[in-house]
This record gives structure tokens, C-alpha cells and sequence, in this order.
């Protein structure tokens, strides 16, 4: 009897080993058959393991005819096969015009999985449908873990509700979101909404770098968006927000203390409300940190017109203003075609608006007086080098000392 027994484990336990081998081949050629990727081999594998989301979910792929009837068999097998929920729900969206089927399947695909394409998907959905209130949540809710880019998806906001408060609302205390949707904001010419994601991003990340948070880049580039378009309120008040926080070190100018930094003692910041060099072949500026001036050089093959030096001024319209300048040449002769030019950067309008100049850099140093035409938001004061009618290219230098300017 003992023997019986032994032998009847010793044959279950061949036919158990046996039986295993058999499902391990299957499964290997089923696998093999998927690795193939075709429409013939996906449908032998799946024939071989009809119970696998994986396999039903790519075969769905290959057969449009089935394809629902196979998505179903996916979710059947695998409930957390969010992929499959979002196929399911673009076929009831799509094809069937079936919208209630639709939101079912894109909210199961967001429940199971509560990463960014499932909350998206959903998002998108609602855009198409127009609800406002599920867009904003759901555009919430995917601002808070989007790993990319998020211009689309404040296109949709902007073009679901113009209101202020409600695009607000949608956007997460998230320092990555809020420079972007400044930098959004200020490409996209909505330069009176800028300041607000400005103070909300500065908030949001207290002590730490500014120079990893924008301040050199888009922001910079945010503000030189926002002056050239004549948009001085926004401006001031993002760098009133940028110099209260200690990221910048000039003060707010306005209309008693238009320039800054005019004794060149804090390095450019070559944006906004500070000096910008221009950069321009057969010239070089210098600010040494040791001293508190410009060098400007010109080396005789600059271009015949070129911007050397310039800043974002907060002048009052028809105020009569006083220019003085601290100056000293190098080898250059007089005339040396160097003048202050004001730009104005735009009318009420929208139509350019006049420019006025000064005398020669080196021998109008007492100074310039000038009336700032009216209806003007903004002006570019810039140093420029034109060559005199009938002279060679300058060739020497200039060294700024100071540059002041004032109501009279």
C-alpha cells in the first residue's frame, strides 16, 4: 500500500512537472509571437493567452473591426489598464458620438491611474464638451504633475474664460507652472495678467536661487516683452517685485528717478530697467567690477549705425527733462558722431512715435534739454554711433563715468 502511494505522488508529481513545461512553452511562443508585431502573430498569440490585457490591448491595434470588443476583453482582464479605459473612451467619444460612454471611461482611466495622460485626456475632453467647471478643475489637477511643457493647455484656459480670477484659480502653487505661465502670459501679450504669476512664483520659492527661477531669462525676456510693447504699469510692478525680493538691486524708477543705475556701480542687468549693451561687431563695452564706469570701443569696421548702450525709461509725457553725463575720449575726433537718442516706444494709438537726440557725447557734455513728447507710455534711451557725413569709421574709446537725469 505504502508503494501504491509512493508511486501514485511520484506520477502526479511527473504529470505536475509535465504540465508546467507545457504552459511554459506556451508561453514562450505566445511571447515570441507578440515580439513579432504583426497582425497574424499578436492573433496567435493571443489565441495561446487569451486572457492577456497586454496581448488583447495591442491586437486592438490591428483589428479596427473588434478593436472595442478586444479593449473590453483588456479592461475585463486588467482593470488598471488605463491605456485601454482612454482607447475605449476615444471610440464612444469619436466613433459612437457617445459622450456619457466617453466620460465613464476616461474618468475610470484617471481613477486607476492618476498620472498626467489620464488627467489630461479627461481635461481635454471637457474642453471639447465646453464645461467650464470640470475643464478648470481638471486643468488644476493636471498643472500639479505635468511633467511637460504646459502652453496648451493655458491656450485652452485662455480660450475657455478670459476671467482673471477663474484662470487664477487653475493655476497650482507650483514654482515650474508659474514661471511658465508667465512667460506664456507676457509671449502671448497678456501683459496686464504678468505681475500677478510674478508675486505668486517669488512667494512660492522664498530664499532660493533667482537665477534658476527665471530672472535671467524669461522673466528678463518677459519684461523687454512688456516695455517694447509700451506696457510701463506691468513692468514696474513686476520689478517692483523683483527688487522688494531682493532679486534685483536697482530701485523702482519713476517719473523724478526715471534712469537707473546711472553711476554704473551694479552690474548690468541688460533687461527691463537697466542698461542693455547691444553687442555689435567692431565694438566692445567694458564694466570693470573695480570701477564704477563704461568703456565703450570702437575699433574703425563698426557698422555705419549702431546701438552701443541703452534703457527702459519711466519719463512723464510733456515733461521738460535734464540729461548731464559724465564722460572721457580716446583717440576719437569731433564730431564723433556718438549722441543720446529717445525712442519713443509707442503712441496711444499704436503709431511710432518721435525720437529725439543730443548733441555730440564729447562736446555737448553740459548737458541736454529735452520736452518728452506727450501721449507716449514709454521710451528706449540709447547711446548711438552714426558715422558723421563724409568721415572714415571712429576708431578710439569713451568711458562713461555717470549719467543722470531729471525733471526740471
Amino acid at each position: 500500500m505504502k508503494n501504491i502511494l509512493l508511486q501514485a505522488v511520484r506520477f502526479a508529481v511527473i504529470a505536475g512537472a509535465a504540465a508546467s513545461a507545457v504552459y511554459l512553452l506556451i508561453l514562450v511562443d505566445a511571447e515570441l509571437l507578440f515580439q513579432q508585431d504583426t497582425a497574424v502573430s499578436v492573433a496567435a498569440a493571443v489565441h495561446l493567452q487569451p486572457h492577456s490585457a497586454v496581448y488583447l490591448d495591442r491586437l486592438a491595434s490591428w483589428q479596427s473591426e473588434d478593436r472595442q470588443n478586444l479593449l473590453q476583453r483588456s479592461v475585463k482582464e486588467d482593470p488598471f489598464d488605463y491605456d485601454a479605459w482612454i482607447r475605449l473612451g476615444l471610440l464612444a467619444e469619436m466613433q459612437d458620438g457617445d459622450n456619457a460612454a466617453a466620460e465613464t471611461y476616461y474618468r475610470k482611466a484617471a481613477d486607476v491611474n492618476h498620472m498626467f495622460l489620464p488627467r489630461c485626456t479627461l481635461t481635454n475632453f471637457y474642453f471639447r464638451r465646453q464645461n467650464p467647471g470640470e475643464f478648470f478643475h481638471g486643468a488644476r489637477e493636471t498643472l500639479a504633475i505635468t511633467p511637460y511643457a504646459s502652453d496648451p493647455i493655458f491656450a485652452q484656459m485662455w480660450l475657455m474664460s478670459q476671467d482673471e480670477n477663474t484662470l487664477n484659480k487653475a493655476i497650482p502653487d507650483r514654482p515650474r507652472i508659474l514661471l511658465q505661465y508667465a512667460w506664456y502670459l507676457a509671449s502671448n501679450k497678456q501683459f496686464e495678467s504678468v505681475p500677478n504669476a510674478v508675486d505668486r512664483l517669488i512667494r512660492e520659492v522664498g530664499k532660493e536661487d533667482p537665477g534658476k527661477w527665471g530672472r535671467d531669462d524669461l522673466l528678463a525676456d518677459s519684461l523687454d516683452h512688456m516695455l517694447a510693447a509700451g506696457y510701463l504699469k506691468p513692468a514696474l510692478r513686476v520689478w517692483s517685485t523683483l527688487e522688494g525680493a531682493g532679486w534685483l538691486d536697482e530701485p523702482v524708477p519713476n517719473d523724478r528717478r526715471p534712469l537707473t543705475n546711472g553711476d554704473f556701480r551694479g552690474r548690468f542687468y541688460r533687461h527691463g530697467f537697466d542698461w542693455m549693451n547691444a553687442g555689435n561687431p567692431g565694438t566692445r563695452l567694458q564694466q570693470h567690477p573695480d570701477a564704477p564706469d563704461v568703456r565703450i570701443s570702437l575699433y574703425g569696421d563698426e557698422a555705419e549705425k549702431v546701438t552701443l548702450l541703452q534703457q527702459y525709461v519711466a519719463v512723464a509725457p510733456g515733461q521738460r527733462y535734464q540729461m548731464t553725463w559724465q564722460v572721457q575720449g580716446e583717440d576719437l575726433l569731433i564730431p564723433t558722431g556718438l549722441a543720446w537718442h529717445l525712442h519713443s516706444v509707442r503712441l496711444a494709438n499704436g503709431a511710432p512715435g518721435p525720437e529725439l537726440v543730443s548733441g555730440d557725447l564729447l562736446s555737448a557734455q553740459h548737458g541736454w534739454t529735452f520736452v518728452a513728447p506727450s501721449k507716449v507710455n514709454v521710451f528706449l534711451l540709447a547711446l548711438e554711433y552714426t558715422r558723421p557725413l563724409g568721415n572714415i569709421p571712429a576708431r578710439g574709446a569713451v568711458t562713461l563715468k555717470s549719467v543722470a537725469l531729471s525733471p526740471q
